[in-house]
């Protein structure tokens, strides 16, 4: 997940206020590669690293143009950050930009805290985490592998921050042992290393020093050490010719005389899933084995809320002055905790503008400018239901549509009693059957879906109504 950058040019690095260029010291490193996606060039990546004084100040920049449901999409991100000599974070900068929606993390370690502060264009929120011994920033890993020294088979886990979900990451390293590589138009014996973070699987050829020179992800992306100029050169017009979202569509068959959109009643076969990760027992979803049965109404009431559930949250800012009285003016004159869910549900779909984004959303933003796809309907209707004292949930998973499931957002809040669901981005309560839940949560949760690998499903049965 990245966030749309609206730009005409490449993007050029930033350097943060709080960072002072004329001391900034030597250039040690400064790297430069292409970003291919199934093998489409689709940008570049640099990174370079400065001595000042007795520390290192790392610049990591990544830059990609990619079609995503149809429209294209420039996606930048920046961090940098101050580290010891030991490669440890003391500080950070990080930014990710996304058209109307601008998010900035900068974050300081002093004295086992972890002290983040996070703009938007419309809240800036310090969040505090307790620091237990020292973590370490993802673009110093392979360093820090080779300062402990290669060995075949040796495993090692590095404690890390990720500033795009807020929260602490293990990072999981195991060396494989040497192979040989063409890079810069050379042959080079490289270490090879596989990196898992929060079930995301990363496989990286280093130099004996820990330099990068090709890097794989599982989602199919490939990064190539390359001279700067020839990792620039791209035409910054084209975004590829593989669209995200049906790249990573699951597909399947809609054996039914019933529409997606009418059905109330659905039975899947899930087909590789990790059950483990995931948490597909619901109100309105049942699994038996391999098989899911939904019903859209509700098999029961379902568990009680948790405190989670009406608290306010960094990007779901329910006590927000803002967000309390658009839900008050929102719902006026209704006193039934359904029919408020409702008339938010149905405000949303009217007056949201439908556009695909990829950037964090943070619902006082998203209320100041009323565009965006899943996540942004599903961020805002939580906030508003939040703030006047309903509780609700983010749902992340599947839905189907042409042909195919895709990873979609909707909602789930509780009312008279019972859960309900909602899709504000279609206008449905109930959500219909062909949304399968696999998490409830926010941006980390979102991830997570990532790690699902190659899954598959099958349609069984669909009816309009879950007692026939």
């Amino acid at each position: 997940m990245f966030v749309l950058w609206k730009t005409t040019r490449a993007a050029q690095p930033k350097v943060p206020d709080s960072v002072d260029v004329l001391k900034v010291g030597k250039l040690v490193k400064q790297h430069w590669a292409s970003i291919y996606f199934r093998g489409d060039k689709i940008g570049y990546t640099s990174l370079s690293i400065q001595q000042t004084n007795k520390k290192l100040l790392v610049n990591d920049i990544t830059y990609m143009r990619l079609p995503v449901g149809g429209t294209e999409q420039e996606i930048y991100a920046q961090s940098i950050a101050t580290i010891n000599p030991d490669f440890s974070l003391e500080s950070f900068n990080f930014e990710l930009s996304g058209g109307d929606y601008i998010t900035t993390a900068s974050g300081k370690i002093e004295r086992e805290t972890l002290t983040v502060i996070v703009n938007t264009k419309e809240r800036t929120d310090t969040l505090v985490f307790p620091v237990k011994g020292k973590i370490y920033p993802s673009s110093m890993v392979p360093y820090i592998v080779a300062a402990k020294g290669f060995e075949p088979g040796k495993q090692i886990t590095i404690p890390g921050y990720d500033p795009f979900t807020l929260q602490s990451i293990a990072q999981n390293v195991t060396v494989v042992g040497k192979k040989r590589k063409h890079v810069l138009g050379k042959d080079y014996q490289l270490w090879h290393l596989k990196l898992e973070v929060m079930g995301l699987m990363t496989e990286m050829f280093v130099t004996d020093s820990g330099d990068i020179m090709i890097e794989r992800s599982n989602m199919g992306f490939e990064i190539y050490r390359e001279p700067q100029e020839k990792a620039l050169a791209f035409e910054m017009s084209k975004a590829g010719k593989f669209d995200m979202l049906k790249g990573f569509a699951i597909p399947a068959r809609w054996r039914c005389t019933v529409t997606p959109r009418k059905s109330r009643y659905a039975k899947f076969v899930l087909i590789g899933f990790k059950k483990e990760i995931l948490e597909i027992n619901d109100f309105n979803q049942k699994l038996f084995g391999d098989t899911l049965v939904v019903c859209a109404d509700g098999f029961t009431p379902g568990n009680k809320p948790s405190p989670e559930d009406t608290a306010e949250q960094t990007f779901i800012q329910c006590h927000d002055r803002r967000i309390v009285t658009a839900a008050k003016k929102i719902t006026k004159g209704e006193s039934d905790t359904l029919g408020m869910l409702i008339k938010i549900n149905d405000y949303l779909y009217r007056n949201m503008e439908k556009q695909y984004q990829t950037s964090i959303p943070s619902a006082v933003d998203i209320l100041r400018k009323m565009k965006g796809d899943c996540n942004e309907h599903s961020t805002l209707f939580v906030a508003l239901a939040r703030a006047l004292g309903i509780p609700a949930r983010i749902n992340v998973g599947l839905m189907y549509y042409a042909g195919s499931f895709g990873y979609h957002a909707w909602v789930q809040a509780y009312a008279n009693g019972r859960w309900h669901t909602f899709d504000p981005t279609l206008g449905q309560h109930p959500a219909d059957a062909a949304h399968i839940k696999l998490l409830s949560g926010n941006l980390e949760k979102q991830v997570q879906l990532l790690r699902l690998g190659q899954v598959g499903i099958d349609v069984l049965e669909c009816k309009e109504n879950c007692n026939d």
